[in-house]
């Protein structure tokens, strides 16, 4: 083998000399490896020759056009990208190897065909969904579902709707199939509203289908075929991961179960920042490296540098910040940078300093050895890091993609955007324009002054770039005035990429609140280049904050850094627990301390609209309380209540249909109206990207069914129905909590 790579890499090299550019295929036919065996080839042998990926067909690598290059960042690029397309290949594999249900052939959507089958007679019902079907709570308005013709409510007033509509449905109701097949057992008119009770043979029969499906009673087909990427966290290297991080780690993860629950292709994406924050910190460690403390992990070493510049940046920023620097601070910074007299001379060696740093940042760009190794260090230092954490959770992402994956895209993305005449070269004229109409529209009166001023600011500051127009003033830098990149520049080649790679008919960006400006920029400027075929999505959360001050966390806050965060929470259930206890090891508390900690910190978290914030109380007592009065826990002693029950039972689960003219208490009824909306709550929290739609559901689900085994006896004999209820609540919930990512054990 050894032999064959060293023929091969003399060979490829001959090659390379002689053609400089080439169709990949000529090569391939003339060897018998094949792209990514010939790249491993020369990686090996750490050749300097590396092929570079310059226009391609995502899915099709057979039109790919290479060249030779130098640059170790577009041959990790190529790897990157070969990868992604092989993970891509196995989530779609895994996605039809598990089938989808019909989500038409559910219960209640069948019910609801059944009444417009009943009532399309009348010329007022002309399609099914002119039939509102809910749902209602049996002990308040003793009927099992109500229905509503929901256009002629808005057509008709509600008096006439009473007198003129409402006896025609409920005379054709009585005489339909649903009364005379004993589905309907009573119809009752309250207002705009026609009642119906079920009758208990019909509600029973309906468990047959929850039961046949059992695991897969909560799938469906609604987003059969489509893709959908979604993109969290993005965490930055070289800093701690946020509480805040916990919250979009969570969101989204239980967010993408609900998209692939309706049979979505979901592409679990972590666009990790990895490139703009390093044009400082190569500077500043390579010279003051022997004066930083000692840290235990290399990223708090990272975070420690970042603290630092901020600090020095702040005290830059103006003559009265340079003052309000204290003698600790000033010492610290001394320690650094040396002495500085005044802050005129503070400001010298500040300026000095980000002149280095961007040469170090302009090498790293050219991919020099010295900056790209330890580039390269200190990204790994962070991800080993932030990888602790996603362990910790137990969360896994299908694509880690870096933001360097997309450094030299910019180039290809300026080009096509031009070559479309959908980006300006944003020059002195263009802006003289737009600072007239400006001044128009503040004559007339239509703009306040401070409006006026910030735009007229921003006009001034895009000048000499490269931007997508849009509309009110708004542009979207693509490219400043020196020509190099910033964030937005990626984050357009991140959609283009995603756009040709995974064909998806929605992307997701799961950040919290304050990123909501840019991503309506982002997306209204890829609107602007005439892609429309996408839904983009900015699924924003707000912050954790403080419960005393109502104020957003400071990353000096305890609570703050995640992995304080988690392992506090973890001490806390721990001392709940009597280590004497002959009933478990503590091996057995060690490991239900740290579940029962990251259950409450979900269910927490995602019991609550994401568009509302998480209270956080830096007394860690308070805080695990919160925690742990959030619900979870009651459903997970539903779960492991009826695990007993089952259990006692030792028998197999009855088939429904051993059961005729079973008498359903109430309480039962409404646990089986439950059990059937379970896919229609899911299909809701889905659609509405909202978890806290399945979290109440599952807490209601919990209270009803605590309620029932305390008040009807499960195991007599003549009681065996009820072994199938109890079964097909501990599934749901079971299943439930799977979604919210809670894995419920077999005691508590």
């Amino acid at each position: 083998m050894e032999q064959n790579i060293k023929q091969s890499s003399e060979w490829l090299i001959k090659l390379f000399d002689d053609k400089k550019e080439f169709n990949i295929w000529e090569i391939l036919s003339k060897t018998s490896f094949d792209v990514m065996e010939i790249i491993d080839i020369l990686s090996e042998l750490e050749t300097a020759w590396i092929i570079k990926y310059i226009s391609y067909e995502p899915n099709d690598l057979n039109n790919s056009t290479f060249e030779v290059s130098s640059s170790y960042l577009d041959f990790y690029n190529f790897k990157l990208h070969k990868n992604i397309l092989n993970i891509k290949d196995k989530v779609e594999k895994e996605r039809f190897e598990r089938w989808y249900i019909d989500f038409s052939n559910y219960n209640i959507n069948k019910l609801k065909k059944d009444f417009y089958n009943s009532l399309n007679s009348i010329e007022w019902v002309t399609w099914i969904d002119d039939i509102d079907l809910t749902f209602v709570d049996r002990n308040k308005f003793d009927a099992d579902v109500c229905i509503k013709i929901s256009p002629l409510l808005k057509e008709y007033k509600w008096w006439d709707y009473m007198k003129e509509i409402i006896p025609n449905l409920v005379l054709t109701l009585n005489s339909s199939d649903l009364v005379n097949n004993r589905i309907i057992e009573s119809i009752d008119v309250k207002w705009i509203y026609i009642n119906i009770k079920l009758s208990n043979n019909y509600l029973f029969s309906t468990l047959e289908q929850a039961k046949e499906l059992w695991e897969k009673f909560w799938e469906s087909d609604i987003n059969k075929w489509e893709s959908i990427v979604v993109d969290y966290s993005s965490p930055n290297t070289a800093k701690h991961l946020h509480a805040w991080h916990i919250r979009s780690t969570i969101l989204w993860h239980v967010l993408s179960n609900l998209y692939s629950a309706t049979w979505y292709f979901t592409h679990r994406t972590n666009h990790i920042n990895d490139w703009g924050w390093f044009w400082y910190l190569i500077e500043w460690y390579q010279n003051w490296k022997d004066k930083l403390p000692k840290f235990d992990l290399e990223n708090d070493m990272l975070f420690h540098i970042y603290t630092i510049y901020r600090l020095w940046e702040k005290a830059k920023s103006s003559k009265e910040e340079f003052l309000k620097l204290d003698e600790e601070k000033i010492i610290e910074l001394k320690k650094y940078y040396g002495d500085f007299i005044d802050y005129e001379n503070y400001t010298e060696l500040f300026n000095e300093f980000l002149e280095k740093s961007k040469t170090r940042f302009s090498n790293l760009e050219k991919w020099n050895k010295q900056e790209v190794e330890l580039w390269s260090n200190m990204v790994e230092w962070s991800m080993k890091d932030f990888n602790r954490f996603y362990d910790v959770l137990d969360i896994k992402q299908d694509y880690f993609v870096w933001e360097s994956f997309y450094a030299n895209m910019w180039k290809n993305l300026v080009k096509w955007l031009e070559e479309e005449n959908k980006v300006v070269f944003y020059d002195e004229k263009i802006a003289e324009i737009d600072v007239n109409e400006l001044d128009e529209k503040y004559k007339s009166g239509d703009i306040d002054d401070k409006i006026y001023i910030s735009l007229k600011n921003e006009i001034i500051a895009d000048i000499w770039c490269y931007v997508i127009k849009l509309p009110n003033f708004e542009r979207f830098v693509v490219l400043k005035s020196d020509q190099s990149t910033i964030y937005a520049t990626r984050d357009l080649a991140a959609i283009k990429y995603r756009a040709e790679t995974f064909n998806p008919s929605r992307i997701i960006y799961e950040v919290w609140q304050e990123q909501e400006e840019h991503f309506d920029k982002l997306f209204k400027s890829w609107k602007q280049i005439g892609i429309d075929n996408i839904d983009f999505s900015h699924i924003y959360h707000w912050f954790y904050i403080d419960s005393e001050t109502k104020k957003k966390l400071s990353s000096r806050d305890w609570a703050s850094n995640v992995q304080m965060l988690i392992s506090e929470s973890i001490e806390y259930f721990r001392k709940k627990y009597d280590e004497n206890d002959r009933w478990l090891s503590k091996d057995e508390i060690d490991k239900i301390s740290h579940e029962l900690a990251i259950w409450s910190i979900i269910f927490n978290d995602i019991k609550k609209d994401k568009k509302n914030p998480v209270l956080i109380s830096n007394n860690i007592e308070e805080t695990c309380k919160a925690f742990e009065s959030s619900w979870w826990a009651y459903i997970v002693y539903s779960i492991c209540r009826a695990n007993s029950i089952i259990s006692k039972y030792n028998k197999q689960i009855p088939e429904v249909n051993n059961f005729i003219d079973v008498n359903l208490e109430d309480i039962e009824k409404t646990l089986i109206l439950e059990i059937n909306r379970y896919p229609i709550i899911i299909q809701q929290a889905s659609s509405s990207d909202n978890p806290a739609v399945l979290t109440e559901y599952l807490s209601n689900l919990a209270r009803y069914y605590n309620s029932y085994y305390n008040s009807c006896p499960v195991l007599e004999w003549n009681n065996e129905y009820r072994i199938v209820i109890t079964s097909l609540i501990w599934q749901i919930l079971t299943n439930g909590m799977k979604i919210c990512h809670i894995k419920v054990p077999e005691r508590i």
